[in-house]
């Protein structure tokens, strides 16, 4: 499930590394892009945001992987300008015409999902959010009108409280 990256030679996961810790350095942030595998769909995140501005890392499920990385480079955008997310909360302005909720992503989500950050980190001592998106219908995966053919979509990496109401 979810994340796995096999390097053979020293080199490839040196040049990796490099590449990675490049990004950072240049932008404040590098996104990591994760083909489908089997039954877990494509995604990106983000490794950096916390060492560059304190901000959690940021991951996005289910989406094409290009518009993934688009979203997560305007959210980085705000945040290397002051601006933040916040788990629990909803913004209007990261998908056009759809509400995204920013979900706390729980620990034991890290390994299968973002290890490359843990890499970069060298521990799971940082935070992370998801960014949730609802159907064209407007209906989020914790709503039971979410259709279940979509729930390997994209699956909750956090414990949901509530039920969010998208219209506050």
């Amino acid at each position: 499930m979810g994340y796995s990256h096999s390097f053979t030679p020293m080199s490839d996961y040196e040049d990796f590394n490099k590449k990675l810790t490049d990004s950072i350095a240049e932008h404040g942030w590098h996104v990591i892009k994760v083909m489908e595998d089997g039954p877990s769909p494509e995604f990106c995140f983000s490794v950096g945001l916390y060492k560059t501005f304190g901000h959690p890392e940021i991951v996005i499920i289910g989406l094409d992987m290009d518009l993934a990385h688009e979203l997560i480079n305007l959210m980085g955008d705000e945040i290397s300008a002051g601006g933040s997310f916040t788990a629990g909360e909803f913004y209007e302005d990261i998908i056009e015409d759809y509400a995204c909720y920013m979900l706390a992503v729980e620990e034991e989500y890290y390994e299968d999902w973002i290890g490359t950050a843990i890499g970069f980190y060298g521990a799971k001592n940082f935070p992370v959010l998801q960014c949730v998106y609802p159907n064209m219908d407007r209906i989020y995966p914790w709503q039971p009108e979410w259709p279940e053919e979509m729930d390997d979509l994209q699956p909750l990496l956090g414990e949901m409280t509530s039920n969010p109401d998208p219209d506050h």
